[in-house]
């Protein structure tokens, strides 16, 4: 089930969000990946815990995403498309 958002709402919930750098949000989606995966393959296999964990690695990037965009510290950084 998709949960719907008003128009801005992302952009108002990354102005909360505290300032990162690169290197923190990539460390933090790769352990949000990791801990979905200990809880697919764990013996409880929790896939609803797992999913949470996705959506964050997800939101990371997205934020990532944005600070690459926007630039770091005022200086443009490029990040390779995928």
């Amino acid at each position: 089930m998709k949960q719907t958002q008003k128009p801005g709402a992302a952009k108002a919930e990354d102005k909360v969000m505290p300032a990162l750098s690169l290197s923190e949000l990539c460390s933090e989606a790769a352990d949000h990946v990791a801990y979905a995966r200990s809880w697919l393959f764990d013996e409880s296999a929790d896939a609803d815990r797992a999913l949470l964990h996705l959506d964050e690695a997800i939101f990371c990037l997205k934020r990532l995403l944005a600070q690459g965009r926007s630039g770091v510290n005022g200086a443009r950084t490029s990040l390779p498309s995928a």
